[in-house]
């Protein structure tokens, strides 16, 4: 079993964080106070969109990458229908199928007959994969969505740019919204939105699914080198697969990396994209980057 295993290496990728009974506790959290408040509006990132000036008016398809429980991609296609770009087609993507059906049933009740609702499991760390092209119609671009911090809680950023890059085509549209802060921002604001139950249940929510009592973890959060970091520590020995972790075996089980744009902006181009547009969310918090295949 993947999550054991990367258990007993003390790594447990965030994704796993997203599937099977973790996608539930996903949602709670993502409807909480604190999630809510670490995001740039979807306003904004609609509006970059079509300030940037890279999509025709009238109807888009749309595949967006990690739509989480699917309520900020509501909003997001709703000011884009407000604006005179109307979504007609949406593929969700994701690592985990059950948080796909979530989002995809919230996002259906929203679009009634104005918009076709299909979703595809992909794993933007591992491959490019064929779902976009196996779901687009005709020679029309895609607008690919990359929002909230879905690029920052990925093990490696830039190959997974390069994964996103590599399933779509030349005239296919990147919009990105990434949150940046410098190295030196206090800890204490950083970590202030993450300390509370409903996150606590979702990042370690994968550890008790494999079979770790919650009484035994210790959850730690910390801010290293630019990332948000969060630790379970066991309390005490605890069997595991055949093994014994010792007590102090720390599992990293969550990370949110914050971006410097210029690194985001060199991320982009290396993975084949011209950037059209990076522009600042209200506060300096956020940027959101649109960009074009070459």
């Amino acid at each position: 079993m993947a999550a054991v295993e990367a258990i007993r290496a003390g790594r447990v990728p965030l994704k796993f964080a997203y599937a099977g009974s973790a996608a539930y506790t996903h949602d709670t959290y993502a409807r909480s106070a604190g999630y809510l408040s670490m995001l740039t509006s979807a306003r904004h990132e609609a509006d970059a969109l079509i300030t940037a000036g890279v999509v025709a008016a009238g109807a888009l398809a749309v595949a967006e990458i990690g739509p989480g429980n699917g309520g900020r991609s509501r909003a997001f296609l709703a000011r884009l229908a407000n604006r005179g770009r109307p979504c007609r087609r949406y593929l969700a993507l994701d690592f985990s199928e059950t948080l796909l059906g979530i989002a995809c049933a919230r996002l259906a009740r929203f679009a009634g007959d104005r918009m076709s609702v299909d979703s595809g499991v992909w794993d933007i760390e591992c491959d490019a994969s064929g779902s976009v092209e196996r779901w687009r119609r005709g020679p029309a671009p895609v607008v690919g969505c990359l929002l909230g911090h879905t690029l920052g809680n990925v093990e490696h950023p830039a190959a997974a740019l390069a994964n996103i890059g590599a399933a779509l085509r030349p005239d296919d549209v990147l919009l990105l919204s990434v949150a940046v802060g410098p190295p030196d921002e206090s800890a204490a604001v950083v970590l202030a939105p993450y300390r509370s139950p409903e996150f606590r249940a979702a990042a370690l929510q994968p550890l008790l699914a494999a079979g770790l009592p919650d009484a035994t973890l210790e959850f730690v959060l910390s801010w290293r080198d630019g990332v948000a970091i969060g630790e379970a520590v066991l309390r005490r020995p605890v069997s595991m697969d055949g093994a014994t972790l010792a007590a102090g075996h720390r599992i990293r089980c969550f990370q949110s990396r914050r971006f410097r744009p210029h690194d985001v902006i060199a991320d982009v181009g290396d993975a084949g994209w011209q950037i059209r547009d990076a522009v600042s969310a209200p506060g300096g918090n956020h940027l959101v980057v649109t960009a074009s295949r070459r």
